[in-house]
């Protein structure tokens, strides 16, 4: 076998996840006796649908979904679980074992090692072309994963491709009202929560909006956040969360920011300053906000109660 073709092969391979269809195949130069013959000594690794691996390449999750995707042809994207994992939405689990596509309706694509949804109202503006494994965009994901979803679950995700800006209220609100009109199951339940949410203050982190969530949840005082605050000795301290009439600050201890001994210090010098202008300093640590949210809510409404915010 000519060497160009392993050459070909081997060069393509790392742009594509070590993945070809036939179609690429050809277009590579490779004759379909060339194929057999890597077939056979094991280069190519069959993937179902027409698809083949290099065997050189490593497998992952992400190169099963594409085989998925390329095996139903075009203008086939990954989609619900898969395209949520594909955005690494927080609280939904790698696609390992369920991987799902969604084509056009009509279009029948067969061995396709996936789950095949057929849409009629999959629209281009639903699609995000630019990834290597085309997918649906982080707000119709949301829209296809919301049935699937406890309501819990399916906020902490929305938070999570709010906070990261994957998502737009606005742009989530006119596919609502464009997918209404088509009976999507999941449209109801997203639009519900867009209406119980809106308003509420987004964190820099997801330990941040988990607090938030159980905090607004509870009924206490919407909070301000990552406010900057003049301490004295006319530095700037910026806080977590923050309710101006009771004069109190809420600081997270999360494992990544807050693990150093500098950082540590940092933060003790902080409340050491804030102390000073009368605001009142308490910290939560992540598995205080995880493990016993109904302490962080309580500690917070008792410190409210006693700035006079809360009665």
């Amino acid at each position: 076998m000519a060497r160009d073709i392993h050459g070909a092969i081997a060069e393509r391979a790392p742009k594509s996840l070590g993945l070809f269809t036939n179609g690429q195949l050809d277009a590579l130069g490779v004759s379909r006796q060339q194929r057999r013959t890597l077939l056979s000594k094991g280069v190519l690794i069959p993937m179902g649908g027409g698809v083949v691996r290099h065997a050189a390449h490593p497998t992952s999750w992400q190169q099963r979904i594409l085989a998925a995707v390329l095996a139903a042809g075009e203008g086939a994207v990954a989609s619900h679980r898969s395209a949520a994992a594909l955005w690494r939405l927080d609280c939904v689990e790698h696609a390992d074992t369920m991987i799902s596509v969604t084509v056009a309706r009509g279009r029948c694509p067969r061995s396709v090692p996936a789950t095949v949804h057929r849409s009629l109202d999959l629209r281009p503006v639903d699609i995000e072309p630019r990834q290597l494994i085309p997918r649906t965009t982080a707000a119709r994901t949301l829209l296809d994963i919301a049935p699937h979803l406890p309501l819990r679950q399916l906020e902490a995700v929305l938070d999570d491709a709010e906070r990261r800006g994957l998502t737009w209220r606005p742009h989530l609100r006119w596919r609502i009202e464009e997918l209404r009109r088509c009976g999507r199951p999941g449209v109801p339940a997203m639009a519900d929560l867009l209406d119980r949410t809106e308003g509420r203050p987004l964190g820099d982190s997801w330990l941040e909006q988990a607090a938030i969530r159980y905090i607004v949840g509870s009924g206490l005082p919407v909070p301000r956040v990552q406010v900057k605050q003049r301490t004295a000795g006319g530095g700037i301290a910026r806080v977590d969360l923050f309710w101006d009439a009771a004069r109190l600050v809420v600081e997270l201890a999360g494992h990544g920011t807050h693990a150093t001994r500098r950082q540590r210090q940092s933060d003790a010098e902080r409340a050491a300053r804030l102390g000073l202008e009368n605001w009142t300093v308490v910290e939560f640590t992540y598995e205080d906000v995880v493990e016993r949210p109904e302490y962080v809510v309580d500690m917070i409404r008792a410190y409210l109660r006693k700035g006079g915010q809360e009665r």
